[in-house]
């Protein structure tokens, strides 16, 4: 999938995001500096912030102080190693082969200056096992978006584990998965992300495009008894990094499902470093396969495929 934004929608959309995170700056100390963003300590606010990292060069840079990601110390005894880099798209297709990469990076601490170019081709060589584990089910067909168990099968092949698939409003079980350390990946509406910083004047109101994101971070909400006000970081190949709402988030995984023949949802993810070999590789592809059946069939490329039910 590949819907590439107007400047002036990115913008509206940061402004917008910035408005919605502003919070009380609490008084300067004498003879200090100015203020900078609170670091308050509570995990039930966000009165708490981080600065944003830098994006990828061409990425959409986000300017407002960003939630805290609470789940980092449970990510780093899963042995995920998050930065702030976003991987880009490259074509109009291939969000989810840019999502993988961005895996790819996470579970490598030892990765140094190694590039995106890099990380990607490790992604593509790592297809030959994955065909080889589900060849009997279906073919791997990359080159035109990736459908759900296309990127179960890919997952297992670069030794990342599907722990769950959620299609519907499971808030409680995504927000679980994620305080506990693992990422998320999810097949959304385009559209309904894109019009979070839009006002309503401005809004796309045809479907957008199915559409791969990764979740890697994890704020919660102001309602501690509610967890659709927890706070998810999302990392998307075509608008950068930001912060939304379960409330949001799943609003775009349901409109993909409607709009999308049945298709949309997230995949609950653990990196597993203990899985190296081909043959448990394979054998972990194919367990990854029990997962991905209840987010669907469809084909997160959007518009270059005529329908989301053609077979790739």
């Amino acid at each position: 999938m590949g819907v590439r934004l107007d400047p002036n929608v990115i913008s509206s959309a940061n402004a917008l995001r910035a408005r919605s995170l502003e919070t009380t700056k609490p008084p300067a100390a004498p003879q200090q500096a100015p203020e900078t963003a609170a670091q308050g300590p509570s995990a039930y606010h966000r009165d708490s912030f981080e600065s944003a990292p830098a994006s990828r060069p061409g990425m959409p840079a986000l300017n407002a102080p960003q939630p805290v990601n609470e789940a980092a110390d449970a990510q780093a005894a899963q042995q995920w190693y998050i930065d702030g880099a976003v991987v880009a798209q490259q074509t109009e297709v291939d969000c989810g082969e840019s999502t993988l990469t961005m895996l790819e990076k996470a579970k490598d601490q030892d990765a140094g200056p190694v590039s995106d170019d890099q990380k990607r081709e490790e992604v593509r060589s790592s297809a030959a096992t994955a065909n080889k584990a589900v060849q009997d089910r279906f073919q791997l067909n990359l080159t035109d978006g990736m459908r759900p168990e296309e990127m179960g099968a890919m997952l297992g092949s670069m030794g990342i584990g599907v722990t769950r698939g959620v299609a519907n409003y499971d808030t409680w079980a995504i927000s679980e998965g994620l305080k506990a350390g693992q990422l998320g990946m999810a097949m959304v509406d385009s559209n309904v992300l894109a019009n979070l910083g839009l006002p309503p004047g401005q809004q796309k109101q045809e479907p957008g495009a199915l559409h791969w994101i990764t979740i890697d971070g994890f704020n919660k909400g102001e309602l501690g008894h509610d967890t659709m006000d927890d706070q998810f970081r999302v990392k998307d190949s075509v608008r950068g990094e930001y912060w939304v709402s379960a409330k949001d988030l799943l609003k775009a995984m349901d409109v993909a499902r409607i709009q999308h023949g049945g298709t949309g949802g997230m995949m609950l993810l653990q990196n597993r470093p203990d899985v190296t070999s081909p043959e448990a590789r394979e054998a972990l592809s194919r367990e990854n396969l029990a997962h991905t059946e209840s987010l669907g069939k469809g084909n997160g490329i959007g518009s270059k495929r005529l329908t989301t039910s053609e077979s790739s």
